[in-house]
């Protein structure tokens, strides 16, 4: 795949390290235009962090019987079980949201603030017992009847998204939020086909015009899904753009090389997750993978590495030359989430522990650490230049991009697995 030369200096392009152009991301999310449904298998579709794997459904009623035959009918119009919160939510305005929808929402609402719109949020997240007392409270009678007319304006238990802590209800000081649709608030946020929610992340989560989807239509219930979705809802991927959630990211050349190399096929078909943490079972198998997956022999006593994983092999690689020793003597810890120092380490380990000319150059990397000669040779060659001139953020997780720009960079300067800088 490579050829691999011996650098002394070499600058790297600089399409590895240049940001996307101001408002390109923006412009594109604006210029999008979904159909109803492409709105719905937006959120459906979309990969949002702080989820947790869905587990069984709440109970309802209490007789298992009438539970069953409320999810049955809730399947069949539309209703899809929703995973719950993995993180702490923030308290916004009175809710719970989640992080990402926290900050959206507090810029969406000053955006509406400016231009004379008042926008009130009622309801963000909401568990799957609280839910459970809004259907009982609102339920007439459990009868096939009277369930499906329940069904039209309440999720069923473990159904709705606002289990999610992404999507919220609004109203505005004029209008409630069943009369939301007639609000000037809502004009403005459903102008040219939503423009100024997208602008913010958001979009309408049971729009008019949807077909089956669950409930009748919400005007008033909003979900957060970032930009990157928005676009993939909208987007069919292409030679130069293979994944759909990296168009207008810095690393988006980086993520690019990475497939043309062979070295990810991306977390989805048409998604490379870049914004996601890299674990590190997926930094073993990029690095094994860079170096051409070389047979390695090694026994691994590490009693969480499946022998049938994607990763097996690469974890037994870096055994047996020394990159790992895991998180303990019998353990891997394949799905943990990798720091940016031990990303960095792990490269430096795999490009033979050379010796930095120079100290560590940030002042945030204790230059007596585990880390310190690793991020001060990838300062040195150019595989990093730091989160600022002066901090290299060691603690913070590395984001899938980053792990691409480190290794692509690592690449492009041509350095060698055994030889590192001459």
């Amino acid at each position: 795949m490579r050829t691999r030369l011996i650098l002394v200096a070499v600058t790297l392009l600089a399409s590895l390290a240049a940001p996307a152009a101001a408002g390109v991301v923006e412009d594109a999310v604006a210029a999008s235009a979904h159909t109803p449904d492409e709105y719905l298998a937006t959120f459906d579709q979309a990969l949002l962090p702080g989820l947790a794997d869905i587990g069984d459904p709440p109970s309802i009623t209490g007789n298992t019987e009438i539970d069953n035959r409320i999810r049955e009918l809730g399947e069949a119009r539309g209703y899809i079980r929703r995973p719950e919160p993995s993180r702490d939510l923030v308290w916004t305005d009175g809710v719970l949201l989640q992080p990402d929808a926290s900050t959206a929402w507090e810029s969406l609402q000053a955006a509406a603030r400016a231009e004379g719109q008042t926008l009130i949020i009622t309801s963000g997240y909401r568990s799957g017992s609280h839910q459970a007392s809004l259907m009982r409270a609102r339920s007439t009678g459990y009868d096939d009847a009277s369930i499906e007319t329940l069904l039209d304006i309440v999720a069923v238990p473990g159904y709705s998204k606002h289990h999610t802590g992404y999507a919220l209800d609004m109203k505005s000081d004029t209008h409630l939020l069943f009369d939301f649709a007639a609000s000037p608030e809502y004009a403005w946020l459903a102008e040219n086909n939503f423009e100024r929610a997208k602008a913010h992340g958001f979009i309408p989560s049971y729009p008019e015009g949807i077909v089956n989807a669950g409930p009748n239509p919400e005007p008033w219930e909003f979900v957060w899904v970032g930009a990157g979705n928005i676009l993939c809802g909208d987007a069919d991927a292409t030679e130069g753009e293979p994944f759909c959630d990296t168009f207008g990211s810095p690393f988006g050349g980086d993520v690019a090389w990475l497939l043309a190399e062979e070295i990810t096929t991306g977390c989805r078909e048409d998604r490379f997750c870049t914004n996601h943490n890299v674990s590190r079972a997926q930094a073993a198998t990029f690095l094994w993978r860079m170096e051409l997956m070389p047979a390695a022999s090694a026994t691994i006593e590490f009693e969480d590495v499946r022998a049938d994983a994607y990763y097996t092999e690469a974890v037994r690689w870096m055994v047996e030359n020394g990159y790992t020793t895991g998180t303990s003597a019998t353990t891997f810890t394949p799905d943990s989430d990798l720091t940016r120092e031990q990303f960095v380490t792990f490269l430096w380990r795999v490009a033979g522990r050379p010796t930095p000319n120079e100290p560590v150059p940030f002042d945030d990397v204790d230059p007596d650490g585990f880390s310190a000669a690793a991020i001060a040779w990838a300062a040195e060659v150019g595989v990093t230049t730091g989160t600022s001139s002066t901090e290299f953020s060691p603690s913070a997780t590395a984001t899938r991009g980053q792990a691409a720009a480190f290794l692509h960079r690592y690449d492009t300067l041509g350095l060698q697995l055994t030889g590192g800088v001459a």
